[in-house]
C-alpha cells in the first residue's frame, strides 16, 4: 500500500510539473502577440536612383484584426508605425480574421497611416472571406480600403516619383486563393528601373521570371508562428517548407523580405519565438542585390 501511494504522488508531482510547464508555455506564448518589434534592413541596388538613397519603406502584414486582436492595438500599431516617420507605407494584406465584417474597423484606424510617398496596399488570402465562397468575395475589405484613402494594388503598378527620378511599386491578388499576374507590374520597365513588388504570399515569388523583380515584400508565413528554438516551426503556410519562413531569402530569382506579421491564426493566440514585427527597409544606392538586417 505504501508503494502505490509513493508511486501515485510521484505521478501527481509529475503531472503538476506538466501542467505547470504548459500553462508557462502558454502564457509567454500570448504575451509575445504584444511584443512587437522593429525589423530593420537595407536593400543595396545600382537601380536606386539618388533621389530614393535612404528611402525608407515600412512593411506592415498580417494584421488580423478581429476577435483576439482589438481595434486600439490597430491604432496603437498605427501611432508606432507615423513615429518611425517611413517615407512609403506597404500594407501586405491579411488586415482580418475570422470575419471580413471586421475591415471597417480595421481601416477606420489604418487610414490614419501617414508617408510622403503614399499608403499601398494588397490582398491576403483572410481577406477573401471563406476563400471566395462568401457573398462578395473581397469586397467589403476593398470598400474598406478604398474609403480609408489607401491605394489597392491587384494586378496593377505605378511609378513613384521623386526628384525627377522614380521607381516602380506594384502588387498582386493572393497567390492561395486567386490568380496573381506579373505581366501588369512590369509593363514599361526596364533592366535600369527599381522594381518592387508586394505579393501577400512570398511563394509567388517561384513564378517571376530571373532578374525582372528587385524586392518582393511579402508576409503570410508569421514567422511560422510557434516555432522551435526560434530557428524551425512545424508548420508554414507555403509550398516550400522552411525556405520563406521568415527574414530575407535571396533566390536566383529576386530578393523576398517575408515578415512575421502582426497577428495571429490560431486559438489560443500565441507566438513562440516568432514575434510579431514592423519591417522596416532602407534603400540604398550601391552593389546588386544586397540586401542585409
Amino acid at each position: 500500500m505504501g508503494v502505490f501511494r509513493r508511486r501515485r504522488r510521484r505521478w501527481l508531482s509529475a503531472l503538476i510539473v506538466v501542467l505547470a510547464l504548459i500553462v508557462a508555455v502558454l502564457a509567454y506564448g500570448y504575451a509575445e502577440t504584444y511584443w512587437i518589434q522593429v525589423k530593420e534592413y537595407t536593400l543595396a541596388d545600382p537601380d536606386v536612383p539618388a533621389a530614393f538613397d535612404g528611402t525608407r519603406i515600412a512593411l506592415l502584414a498580417d494584421i488580423h484584426h478581429g476577435q483576439f486582436l482589438s481595434q486600439d492595438r490597430v491604432a496603437s500599431l498605427v501611432e508606432r508605425v507615423n513615429a518611425l516617420e517611413p517615407d512609403l507605407i506597404v500594407l501586405g494584406g491579411d488586415y482580418v480574421y475570422g470575419d471580413i465584417d471586421y475591415a471597417d474597423s480595421c481601416f477606420a484606424e489604418l487610414r490614419h497611416l501617414r508617408a510622403p510617398l503614399g499608403c499601398f496596399a494588397v490582398l491576403g488570402n483572410h481577406d477573401y472571406g471563406d476563400y471566395k465562397r462568401a457573398a462578395g468575395g473581397p469586397a467589403p475589405v476593398i470598400r474598406a480600403i478604398d474609403e480609408a484613402g489607401i491605394t489597392l494594388l491587384r494586378e496593377d503598378a505605378l511609378w513613384i516619383e521623386s526628384g525627377g527620378q522614380r521607381i516602380r511599386l506594384g502588387g498582386v491578388s493572393d497567390y492561395q486563393v486567386d490568380r496573381p499576374r506579373i505581366d501588369p507590374v512590369l509593363e514599361g520597365t526596364s533592366e535600369d528601373d527599381l522594381v518592387l513588388l508586394i505579393s501577400h504570399n512570398p511563394d509567388f515569388a517561384e513564378e517571376l521570371p530571373a532578374d525582372a523583380v528587385d524586392l518582393v515584400l511579402a508576409g503570410h508565413t508569421h514567422g511560422g508562428q510557434v516555432t522551435v528554438l526560434g530557428l524551425w516551426a512545424p508548420y508554414i503556410p507555403s509550398e516550400y517548407g522552411q525556405k520563406y519562413r521568415t527574414g530575407m531569402v535571396v533566390t536566383e530569382k529576386t530578393t523576398v523580405i517575408i515578415s512575421n506579421g502582426i497577428g495571429t491564426s490560431t486559438v489560443p493566440p500565441i507566438r513562440l519565438l516568432a514575434r510579431p514585427e514592423i519591417v522596416v527597409i532602407t534603400l540604398e544606392n550601391g552593389t546588386a542585390g544586397d540586401a542585409t538586417p
